[in-house]
């Protein structure tokens, strides 16, 4: 049986229940109580910390514990001992019962204390309480000295039965004041546990606001910036008086579609010349000013919150006033728990002591009254006898005296117990009422709280729709590439697959002729078993393969958007972001080179038709045509990839030029003699642009560093070098350079390629063992390169499916960026 200690709040009086372990949850501790309060009038609070029990907890063992050791330190106060320490420190924990009734404004007032024995006299024996003295024996003879002895004898036992009275009325009255101050300190523990409960509500409650102030905060200086841009967006035309282009502040009305998407919408019988006009403008405004609304009853909202809540929470200062007045009701306890000790063990053992003086005085008269009776005949023995009983009466007395002395002092003493926790009841209730209202002021802010931060989201939701105007332009200029990159890649497709068909019927072609000329030559002496027998197929012409290519919608359905120049042109501050942007620019202009490597050779991603080749005569002319436009259309794509992922990471990628841009279709039939000059011509002017921009950037470089060198020490020397070096090397690579790797394909085990981002410096690959997983690209510090020449295909000696005999380089290097 697990035996607890429940201490009522407003009384601090004890209630001992015994629970089996398996009764032992919060309903039939409730149940159980039910003699003291109704179950609807409970509020249960075990702690610390001060919660209502949950039947977990109660089960727990070391709870359990906890109460034990609370109970042993509430016990000791029997022997003498207060416990009135923080249960924090002692780790124990009490179980407090609260009334819902006590806390009401109509709640009536506390009855005032009154211990017994009341203070005040003690009530006092008399003469006649006194029983008489048992019969004198027949052989003894009653004389007037007998009968004058007796009466002393009778005061000295009345004198004892006084200081009985005194003696036990000591031990009534400090029993009762101990009691009484155990359950003083059962109050002040129940108004810890209340104010511990608030405190914890208290605290709640300002997270709560806290959390919610800052994501208010936040989200308002957001959404304003957010309806200030779609009022920009949502403009006729450009207007911005710095004279500076910039996509953030620019209207949708002066961002032009591109024709083909005009010419589409005419042929819809829409008229869309801008993007403006793709948005459905009375309804965004109608939701824009809906959201206006809300947000500025949000913001009123919010703050009728704070007003709010500085009511309900209080101050700080109000916070210490309150725990100073619950420290000063606690030292008054501790007060009277040293009077209450200090009497114990002064009075109580003294007047035990003075009681035992006086019922020796009493045996000692009856003993003298015996021996004067027995000796009356002799001279002397009466007078003697009268004086010692004189005397023993007299001391007697005055021992009643400093009794009665004591017994006021103890009555005082109970009186200022009692008069304390009257006064501790008071103020326990007033206490709690003032504790109710702050935990019902707390809860409804609380629940505002909560109420607003749903408002919040709600309006996120709601405005987060005006983000799609907002970031329309951006988004368009994302679609323009997405639109490239699949006409690239639906181009790249078909013609592939035009080029491996072609080859597959050359091969076909050249395997008829390779078998017409063994069946006339060689097979014509073979014998009839071998051509029945040994290969029934040996005459037969090869199989024919005449796969059909799906059906291109997709490419028919998607707008050419290729031919589009006008891009936002604004300039980008960092170095590394203009030399890669020259970078995109020569690779747009060279998707037409074969023999020049701009990104991704033709040589370095042709290995899956090397076999095909190796079959063709190099007078094949329209086969190998074929794979140049598959190779060109490749390029392409894979460079509208690239364009792509430079621009989600961030980087200013400039517009494909139209005069330097070919557009290449699955139907062109141009000499191949043409276009190799004007490869060479648009070669040679993009050797002399790089040649330039290469100088002016050493030139901006060089002054940079004199610059640098007249205001840095040479101690900065190594760091400056350190920085000079950070730039993205494409033309060559050395040990301590910079490149930025691309995926170009799977390998060997289906794990990706990555191939330096190069000019005219092809076949530099990322070594496997430098990076984890498959990130879109790799920025590292070379640290080791070694050389190789490929070897037969599908081999380990050539892992990137090259040219039989073609260099390439595997580059070892510290990884800088991933992503």
């Amino acid at each position: 049986m697990i035996r607890l200690r429940v201490l009522t709040a407003s009384t601090g009086a004890c209630t001992h229940i015994s629970l089996h372990p398996n009764e032992f949850t919060y309903s039939t501790i409730q149940s159980r109580l039910a003699a003291v309060l109704p179950v609807n009038d409970q509020i249960i609070l075990i702690g610390p910390p001060y919660k209502v029990p949950k039947d977990s907890l109660l089960r727990n063992n070391e709870t359990i514990s906890a109460l034990r050791l609370g109970d042993e330190e509430d016990e000791l106060i029997q022997n003498g001992r207060h416990s009135l320490e923080p249960a924090e420190r002692t780790g124990s924990k009490r179980i407090f019962l609260f009334s819902k009734r006590a806390l009401a404004n109509n709640a009536p007032e506390p009855p005032d204390c009154v211990l017994d024995p009341a203070p005040g006299p003690l009530p006092m024996p008399t003469q006649s309480d006194i029983p008489p003295p048992p019969p004198s024996p027949s052989d003894v003879v009653e004389t007037p000295l007998r009968n004058a002895l007796e009466l002393y004898v009778r005061q000295l036992m009345l004198d004892v039965a006084k200081g009985r009275v005194y003696a036990d009325g000591a031990d009534l009255r400090l029993a009762a004041c101990r009691k009484c101050l155990s359950e003083m300190v059962a109050i002040a523990h129940a108004l810890r546990a209340a104010v511990s409960n608030l405190s914890d509500h208290r605290a709640g409650a300002v997270r709560q606001r806290t959390q919610f102030s800052s994501d208010f905060v936040d989200a308002a200086s957001f959404y304003m910036g957010l309806l200030q841009k779609f009022e920009l967006r949502a403009g006729e035309g450009y207007v911005d008086e710095t004279n500076t282009f910039s996509v953030e502040n620019e209207s949708l009305g002066s961002v032009p579609l591109h024709p083909s998407l005009v010419a589409a919408a005419r042929s819809s019988g829409r008229m869309m010349e801008t993007l403006l006009d793709t948005v459905p403008l009375d309804r965004e405004k109608a939701w824009a000013n809906k959201c206006q609304t809300a947000h500025e009853r949000l913001t009123a909202s919010a703050e009728d919150l704070e007003a709010a809540f500085g009511t309900a929470v209080g101050t700080s200062s109000g916070w210490n006033e309150e725990a100073q007045e619950d420290l000063a009701a606690e030292e008054i306890i501790k007060m009277l728990i040293s009077e209450v000790e200090d009497a114990d063990n002064r009075i109580r053992f003294s007047q035990s002591e003075k009681n035992d003086i006086l019922a020796s005085n009493q045996s000692e008269a009856t003993r003298i009254m015996s021996t004067a009776v027995r000796n009356e005949s002799k001279e002397g023995r009466a007078e003697s006898a009268f004086s010692s009983l004189e005397e023993m009466a007299k001391s007697s007395s005055s021992i009643l005296m400093t009794m009665e002395s004591d017994d006021t002092i103890l009555s005082q003493l109970s009186q200022r117990v009692a008069d304390a926790k009257s006064a501790a009841m008071k103020r326990m209730k007033s206490r709690l009422r003032h504790i109710s209202v702050a935990q019902s002021e707390i809860a409804r802010v609380t629940s505002s709280v909560s109420v607003l931060q749903h408002a919040l989201l709600q309006l996120k939701t709601d405005i987060g729709h005006l983000e799609h105007v907002v970031e329309l332009p951006s988004s368009y200029q994302s679609f323009l590439a997405e639109i490239q990159r699949r006409r690239a890649y639906c181009n790249a497709f078909k013609c592939i697959f035009d080029a491996t068909l072609e080859r597959l019927n050359l091969m076909r072609a050249d395997e008829i002729k390779l078998r017409e000329a063994f069946l006339r030559g060689p097979g014509k002496h073979l014998m009839p078993a071998f051509y029945e027998i040994f290969v029934p197929t040996l005459a037969t012409s090869p199989a024919v393969f005449s796969p059909q290519l799906p059906d291109m919608l997709e490419f028919q359905t998607l707008p050419n958007v290729g031919s589009q120049s006008t891009q936002y042109n604004s300039s980008s501050t960092e170095s590394g972001s203009t030399l890669i942007s020259s970078q995109v620019r020569e690779m747009e202009s060279n998707v037409d080179t074969k023999d020049q490597s701009v990104l991704v050779s033709a040589d370095e991603n042709s290995g899956n038709y090397d076999v095909m080749m190796q079959t063709m005569s190099q007078g094949d002319v329209a086969p190998r045509r074929k794979d140049d436009k598959a190779e060109r259309a490749t390029l392409k794509y894979e460079n509208a990839v690239l364009r792509q992922k430079l621009e989600q990471a961030g980087v200013k990628v400039p517009p494909i030029d139209s005069h330097i841009t070919t557009t290449i279709h699955p139907d062109e039939n141009d000499s191949m003699d043409q276009r190799h000059k004007e490869q060479h011509r648009k070669i040679s002017s993009l050797e002399a642009e790089l040649e330039r921009v290469q100088k002016e950037l050493e030139a901006a470089r060089v002054s940079s560093d004199q610059k640098e060198a007249a205001n840095l020490s040479p101690n900065s020397d190594k760091e400056t070098t350190q920085q000079s070096s950070d730039k993205i090397s494409h033309t060559s690579f050395e040990v301590g350079d910079i490149g930025l790797f691309m995926p170009t394909g799977r390998g060997r085990g289906g794990k990706r390629i990555y191939l330096a981002f190069h000019s005219s410096c092809p076949h530099r690959y990322l070594s496997p063992d430098c990076i984890d997983g498959s990130p879109d690209f790799v920025l590292g510090r070379i640290v080791y390169q070694e050389e190789f020449a490929a070897g037969a295909l599908n081999t380990t000696r050539n892992p990137f499916g090259l040219h039989v005999g073609t260099k390439f380089w595997v580059l070892t290097v510290e990884v800088v960026k991933k992503g």
